[in-house]
């Protein structure tokens, strides 16, 4: 749910049909309260490791819970307030001394329907920065249309305080408990496991846009940003470093791109050795890769989390995520170089870069990148959260609009 949360922030939908589709998932996903609550606090010991994971939980729990209250009835709001924010309404008296003021808050009739609340302005300032309540004296005076807003507030401070304080007690980490170490494992990477897998090479791109060694380069520009580093990488070094190699051919296998078609691919590009070289230094990784070697095992495609998270990139590398581990001005550079939307749509990825919601960023590109994609029933599913999703979505977008010229090509020339 918070994924879809996350991924509903980008797509340009109005807070009608946001709110809608929220109010789907909730019905769907949490109609147990039990499971509502229990996953709530699974996930805080997962997500309170690292400002980043802490950031994004934080995001994603508040919008969930503004969504929530927002739905409530004005009884229930009220009980909510007297309950979790511990204010009461003003008495009846200092509301009609304060009528003159409080009145350009709302019209007559609302103002004679409505309770107000007085609260300390810094538990307001949202409101006080719209102007949508009276200050007084260090208070804020809100009227409980508003109140929403207080309680979100109070809710994100006191999720934030507690994910920290989890964090610095180091949680699990310290308890003997058989059951907790049995589990500290499963919520030490529990945020890298939430993003449903991406289909196998099997039932990835097939007929003419199957990927294969000779239309890999072509096939470039439908992939996510950091794909794409490590293409341009590949072509400027005539190599790539260990992870390099893993993330990229990692992400081929899952786009569909065989292992002998890999094997002739790398070795087409790592023209800085020779066949013999390629064969002793390279080739056994891609095979084992491939699970044809060593333990065979399986090996999935990084998702966005397990890339923001691994190993940052060093001088000489081109693996990571580029909208995390790129200083400002490179990325800048980058976005405009590839001609990545307008100077606003680059404008606006910097934002979400410099606020750290890296798979927002990436999300956006494929928004601006693919402006018809809603209308056209392309499925994003995953996008911003795993990069083969957003290459598949690219592609199906690519082919769709093929589609949609030949038709229109035919239309005119039947007219």
């Amino acid at each position: 749910v918070l994924r879809k949360i996350e991924q509903l922030k980008t797509m340009r939908v109005s807070a009608e049909q946001f709110n809608g589709k929220i109010a789907k998932m909730v019905k769907q996903e949490l109609s147990d309260p039990s499971v509502d609550e229990a996953s709530h606090f699974i996930l805080r010991l997962s997500y309170c490791q690292t400002d980043d994971l802490r950031r994004w939980f934080l995001q994603q729990e508040t919008t969930l819970f503004q969504h929530r209250l927002s739905h409530l009835s004005t009884e229930q709001l009220a009980k909510s307030v007297k309950e979790y924010a511990q204010i009461k309404p003003i008495p009846r008296a200092e509301k009609e001394r304060l009528q003159s003021h409080l009145m350009q808050l709302m019209n007559p009739v609302e103002f004679a329907k409505s309770h107000f609340y007085a609260v300390p302005f810094q538990q307001a300032l949202d409101l006080v920065a719209q102007r949508q309540c009276y200050l007084s004296q260090g208070n804020a005076y809100i009227p409980q249309a508003k109140v929403l807003s207080i309680l979100v507030a109070k809710f994100r401070s006191e999720l934030s305080r507690c994910l920290v304080l989890m964090a610095n007690t180091n949680t699990f980490r310290n308890v003997e408990d058989p059951e907790a170490v049995r589990i500290y494992p499963l919520l030490q990477n529990l945020n890298s496991c939430l993003v449903n897998e991406e289909p196998s090479g099997e039932q990835g791109l097939t007929g003419s846009t199957g990927l294969t060694a000779a239309n890999v380069d072509r096939m470039a520009p439908h992939m996510p940003l950091c794909m794409r580093q490590l293409q341009a990488g590949l072509q400027q070094d005539k190599k790539l470093r260990h992870w390099g190699r893993l993330q990229y051919g990692l992400f081929l296998k899952f786009a569909g791109l065989s292992m002998d078609d890999a094997l002739a691919f790398f070795q087409r590009h790592f023209t800085s050795v020779t066949g013999e070289q390629f064969q002793k230094q390279y080739a056994y990784n891609i095979r084992h890769m491939y699970g044809k070697e060593g333990k065979r095992a399986t090996y999935t495609a990084y998702n966005c989390s397990k890339i923001i998270m691994g190993n940052a990139p060093s001088t000489g590398d081109h693996h990571g995520c580029p909208y995390k581990h790129f200083d400002n001005q490179h990325l800048e550079q980058t976005l405009q170089r590839l001609k990545i939307g307008t100077d606003g749509d680059r404008r606006a990825i910097m934002a979400l870069k410099k606020s750290h919601q890296y798979q927002l960023a990436c999300q956006k590109h494929f928004e601006v990148s693919h402006e018809k994609a809603n209308s056209m029933e392309v499925s994003v599913d995953n996008v911003g959260n795993h990069p083969n999703a957003w290459f598949r979505a690219s592609v199906n977008y690519a082919e769709r609009l093929a589609e949609r010229r030949r038709y229109n090509q035919h239309a005119s020339i039947s007219l």
